[in-house]
């Protein structure tokens, strides 16, 4: 079971959070460019089961949040969460970011680290390169295209050839949007957020624990990348998944392998279970 909230924040603006579980231990779930928060729903479960309470955010303009303003700098849609956790009086939390969330969660960590209590990096990476600049350029490309193609086209970068060549050319069956379609302008916007500048040095002095899973057929942001945000983060671990389903969206193709590490990383910090 899971409560959408809808916490109202300053200017009067209304935010919307999906609430799974309602332990005192508390994780804010942060998903990738274009998604809503739904998207971690399988992640939301297996922490609300585990004792804590998930918060999964809707970024505006996707899911049930508002359309306007949308975020115009990585450091607005940082101020944004920080707006949601303050209205749900959330002093401090744990912060599990997927792709362009993992990126929000370090940047957040960076900005106020007296308020995060661990760091869970799914599919991340720490710094602009001709490969990561020139793979946004494609996607976002992609992104132009009508709906048809589009659809055909994203799962190459996304999903597994497994899930591929289930869907048959259509994306529908990801069921990964679990409120609204996405505006191709909001689509696009949030793309571009994540060419934000390069964050890796200034990781190496962020000292809070951190988890950083990547996949090893991940196309978006293959495996290096982690590995690099990793190495610099002074209290971070790596883990590799690997198989056939080991592609970006490893989080929804290979959710059992990726809560066990997710759950072992948290009890790690806090004894036998998490507190």
């Amino acid at each position: 079971m899971s409560t959408l909230l809808r916490p109202t924040l300053p200017q009067g603006r209304t935010a919307s959070v999906q609430e799974f579980g309602d332990g005192a231990d508390v994780a804010l779930l942060l998903p990738g460019s274009g998604a809503d928060r739904m998207t971690l729903g399988l992640q939301g479960r297996a922490l609300a089961a585990a004792g804590l309470r998930a918060l999964s955010l809707d970024y505006p303009g996707l899911g049930m949040s508002e359309d306007h303003p949308l975020p115009a700098s990585m450091e607005d849609l940082r101020d944004y969460a920080f707006s949601v956790l303050d209205a749900l009086h959330v002093e401090r939390c744990h912060l599990l970011g997927h792709s362009l969330g993992s990126a929000l969660a370090q940047e957040m960590a960076l900005h106020s680290p007296q308020r995060i209590r661990s760091l869970v990096l799914l599919g991340t990476w720490g710094r602009l390169d001709p490969f990561i600049s020139l793979r946004g350029r494609i996607v976002s490309a992609v992104v132009r295209l009508g709906y048809q193609e589009r659809t055909e086209l994203l799962p190459y970068f996304m999903a597994s050839r497994p899930l591929v060549n289930a869907l048959q050319g259509g994306a529908g069956a990801l069921g990964l949007r679990g409120s609204r379609a996405v505006a191709d302008e909001t689509m696009r916007h949030y793309l571009e957020l994540t060419r934000d500048p390069d964050r890796l040095e200034r990781l190496r002095s962020l000292r809070v624990p951190a988890l950083v899973i990547a996949a090893e057929r991940d196309l978006m942001t293959p495996p290096e990348y982690g590995r690099e945000v990793a190495q610099a983060l002074p209290q971070a671990e790596f883990q590799l998944l690997t198989g056939e389903r080991a592609a970006h969206l490893f989080h929804y193709e290979m959710a059992e392998e990726t809560n066990e590490q997710i759950l072992r990383f948290l009890r790690s910090l806090t004894g036998p279970g998490p507190h």
